[in-house]
This record gives C-alpha cells, structure tokens and sequence, in this order.
C-alpha cells in the first residue's frame, strides 16, 4: 500500500480507509435487511433473472452520499444508478460501485455476496475495495482492499495470487449471463473443455468476490464474459496487486469495458486465454 494510504486523482486524495468505512457500512446495512425478510425481499426484476431489491438500492445510497462527501468532484458509475453513464466514463476520475454484488444469492439467504468501490481513473483502477458482510470468522465480515502500486490486502495481511501451473491441479471459478448468451457465443463450449482440463470449478455467483479469492490465491484462475465495469473494477486491481494478470478474452486490455476477463497466476492466465479466444464476446452498444 502506498506510504500515506492514499490513491491519487485530480484534485482528490482519498484515503483508502474511507472507502473502507464506507464498503463496510453498506455491508452492515445489507446485513440489517437481513433480519428483516420482508424489507429485504422487496424484490423489482430487471430481467428474469436479474433482480434488484430494497437492499441493493439502500446499500448504495449510503455509499453514494459517502462518495459524493469524500469527493463531490468525481462522478459515479453505479449498477442501479449513477451520474453518468458507461459510455461516458471512459475518462476518469471515476468511482465504480456495485452497491449488493450477488443479489440472487442475498435473496435466498445465500453468504456469497458483496459490496463493490473502486476509483478508476482513465481507465485504469487506482483504488479497490470489495467487502463480503458474511464471510469469516469476523462477525463484521471480510474485506480485500488495494492502492495501484502498494499491494492487495485481506485486512491487514498482504495477499497474493496463486502459483500453480498445471491447470489439472487447478480450481478455477467463472460465471454465465442472466440472459445465458453463453449458449449462442461459444461459452459453454469453453465451460465444457476446461470442466474436463482443470481439477474443479466454482460458480459462486459474484464476481466481484471471485475476484477476491483469485487476488488471495483460493482461486488458481477467474474468466467471465457479458461483465460490466461495476462487476470487475475493484477486483481486478486486487488481482494485479496480488501479483496476477488480468485481461480480457483477446488478452488485451479492455476487459473493464469490454464485457470479458481472465485473471490469474501467469501460467493459468495463459491456459484460460486458450480455452475462451473462440468465445464470442458480445460487445456493449457503442463499444
């Protein structure tokens, strides 16, 4: 972490341990509903399966107004609302929040979820935290942060990505689309070949926090496609701090963006890029 557990931008230094405060008051939030099923399963659908609940929207009213007090300067890039829209955000600064990360899982009772702020600044994360409210032997939950050039951390203890090399050894994690475009794009074909390659596979239903466990090495190696910048913009930055690579399908760099990722330890990276480059990535309106 940087000396002064600050991440730059312009006219801003925000220290980390405020977004830390904040991710971890949203987390304590989502918790709240939790006792209170019906409040929390107050549930709108997006999609058919995409759902978004009076948790999800609380959750990020308390992180928006936080951000907004830390820097009213930066715009926000958020999943259920937000002051400017993808197609704008390319430049920074920008905040990228996913106020409830696992909504399905959070409304079946389900502990794989989690809340979401990373600072990106013209593209590229500069700070990152992700926050599971229940997870661990902390009743407070667990929380991964990082600050571009100071490592990734669980808490306090640096983390870092797995070295495995033999994808045969590998546990490896992914997730499809609520509109399951796997189907038509090659992607469950990929599913299928490294389902046979690799020793298992997770599909834990947040990705934010399968980015987490890649960055702290639980995961051997991550990929997804039809992700949304709120989806990977802390993880990834944890991932490249703990050591690993991140890309997208091309193994170039619009993986933020681009609506596909691979993350990982070097030769795991390497052994996913070949399973997924005949993926069809279905690129966003305008990308």
């Amino acid at each position: 972490m940087s000396p002064d557990g600050t991440a730059e931008s312009p006219g801003s230094r925000i220290p980390i341990e405020e977004v830390i405060r904040l991710a971890e008051e949203a987390g304590r939030i989502l918790r709240d509903f939790r006792t209170d099923p019906d409040r929390a399963l107050s549930v709108v659908h997006k999609g058919f399966r995409d759902l978004v609940t009076a948790a999800d929207l609380a959750s990020e009213d308390a992180i928006l107004a936080g951000l907004r007090r830390l820097a009213p300067e930066v715009p926000i890039l958020s999943e259920e609302s937000a002051d400017i829209s993808e197609a704008d955000g390319r430049a920074g600064p920008l905040w990228v929040v996913d106020p409830l990360d696992g909504t399905t899982n959070f409304t079946h009772g389900h502990p794989l979820y989690s809340v979401s702020i990373a600072l990106v600044e013209s593209g590229v994360p500069r700070l990152a935290v992700i926050h599971a409210p229940e997870l661990g032997p902390d009743p407070a939950g667990r929380t991964w942060s990082a600050v571009r050039g100071g490592g990734a951390f669980e808490g306090d203890r640096p983390i870092e990505v797995s070295r495995e090399e033999d994808l045969g050894a590998a546990l490896l994690a992914t997730g499809f689309s609520y509109g399951r475009i796997e189907l038509e794009t090659g992607g469950f074909d990929a599913f299928g070949r490294l389902l046979r390659r690799a020793r298992e596979i997770r599909r834990g239903g947040s990705a934010c926090l399968d980015l987490a466990f890649t960055a702290a090495g639980i995961f051997d190696g991550y990929w997804e496609a039809d992700l949304k910048p709120h989806d990977v913009a802390a993880g990834a930055l944890l991932v490249r701090e703990a050591g690993g690579r991140v890309t997208d399908f091309r193994d170039g760099d619009d993986w933020l963006f681009g609506r596909s990722l691979v993350a990982g330890g070097a030769r795991i990276h390497h052994a996913l890029l070949d399973e997924v480059a005949s993926v069809r990535v279905q690129r966003p309106e305008g990308g």
